[in-house]
C-alpha cells in the first residue's frame, strides 16, 4: 500500500509540474510584450551665449578676409582650435544645425526640402504627419515640419490638453530608402536650457513600423542626444552592372535574393515609422510636451 501511495503522489507531482510548464509556455507565447530599448547618451547640448558668440567669430574667420587679417597666424591657429572644440563647421548655417546636409549622410537622414512661398522649408512629399500640434505663438511655430528640419531651434509640440499622452508623430519613407539601423532623438524643446526645463519631455515612446508595434523607447531626462540601435528596417541595396553595360541599384531581401530594382518603383513598398507618447517628464512651467528632432542613421549612405 505504501508503494502504491508513493507512486500516486509522484504521479500527481509529475502532472502538476507538466501543468506549470504548460502554463508558463502558454503565457510566454500569448503574452509576449513589445521589447523595451534603453537609449545611448550622445553629445550634451550647449547653446550658451558664450558658444553663440564664439560660433559667430569662427564664421567670420572662415568667410571674412578683412576679419581674418586682424589676427596673426598664431592667433588664427588658437582661434581655429577653439572652433574645433565647439564643433564649428563651415557646412552648417548656424550653431543649431543637427546635421549639415539634406540627404542621407554618415550621420543621419533628412528628407529633401523645397522653399515655400513664405520662404520656409517644406518637404517635397508628405514625409511627416502628427496627430496634433500647438498653435503658433508670435514667430514660433510648433508644427510637423519642425521635427524633421534638422534644427535644434525648432520643435514639434503636441496640441491637446494635458501632457499629450497618446499623441503621435509618423514618418513615411519613400520606396527603396536606405536601411535604417538607428533612431536618434533630441528630446524636449532644447533651443536653450531654460525652455527645455519649462516644457515637458518624453519619458517613453512606443514605436510602430508599418502600423505594427516594434519597440518601447525609454528616454532619459537629460539635456543631450539619445540614440537607439534597432533591427534593420528596409531592403539591402547593392550596386549592379547590367548586361547592357548600364548600372543601377538593386534591392535584396533578407535571404540575399534580388527582389526590386531602382527603376521598378511599382514593386517597391514604402515603410512608415510612428512614435506614440506613453509617458512624460513634467515641465517646470508648462504641460506642453515637445520633441525637437527625430532623425535616423543607417546603411547604404554616402
Amino acid at each position: 500500500m505504501n508503494y502504491i501511495r508513493i507512486e500516486m503522489i509522484l504521479r500527481i507531482k509529475y502532472f502538476k509540474i507538466l501543468s506549470i510548464v504548460f502554463f508558463i509556455n502558454t503565457f510566454s507565447f500569448f503574452g509576449q510584450e513589445t521589447p523595451t530599448l534603453i537609449s545611448e547618451i550622445g553629445k550634451t547640448y550647449d547653446f550658451s551665449q558664450e558658444r553663440q558668440e564664439l560660433w559667430v567669430t569662427c564664421d567670420s574667420l572662415s568667410y571674412d578676409t578683412s576679419f581674418r587679417n586682424k589676427f596673426t597666424q598664431r592667433e588664427r591657429n588658437i582661434l581655429s582650435d577653439k572652433c574645433d572644440e565647439i564643433g564649428y563647421s563651415e557646412a552648417c548655417d548656424d550653431l543649431w544645425g543637427v546635421i549639415c546636409g539634406n540627404d542621407w549622410t554618415d550621420e543621419g537622414y533628412a528628407p529633401e526640402f523645397i522653399i515655400d512661398k513664405n520662404g520656409k522649408p517644406k518637404s517635397k512629399y508628405d514625409f511627416t504627419t502628427v496627430s496634433s500640434a500647438l498653435k503658433s505663438q508670435s514667430r514660433n511655430t510648433y508644427g510637423k515640419n519642425n521635427i524633421c528640419d534638422l534644427s535644434y531651434k525648432t520643435a514639434w509640440i503636441e496640441g491637446v490638453k494635458g501632457y499629450g499622452i497618446g499623441e503621435t508623430v509618423a514618418f513615411k519613407f519613400k520606396p527603396g530608402h536606405p536601411r535604417i539601423t538607428t533612431v536618434i532623438i533630441a528630446n524636449g524643446y532644447i533651443k536653450d536650457k531654460e525652455t527645455w526645463k519649462n516644457n515637458a519631455r518624453v519619458k517613453q515612446l512606443k514605436m510602430y513600423v508599418n502600423d505594427k508595434p516594434f519597440a518601447i523607447l525609454n528616454l532619459k531626462d537629460v539635456y543631450a542626444e539619445q540614440a537607439f540601435s534597432i533591427p534593420t528596417i528596409g531592403y539591402k541595396i547593392t550596386y549592379l552592372l547590367n548586361n547592357d553595360g548600364t548600372t543601377g541599384w538593386r534591392y535584396k531581401d533578407e535571404n540575399g535574393r534580388d527582389v526590386k530594382s531602382y527603376h521598378e518603383n511599382s514593386e517597391l513598398q514604402p515603410d512608415s515609422i510612428k512614435f506614440e507618447i506613453l509617458s512624460v517628464y513634467n515641465g517646470d512651467k508648462y504641460k506642453d510636451t515637445a520633441i525637437t528632432e527625430i532623425y535616423f542613421d543607417g546603411l547604404d549612405v554616402y
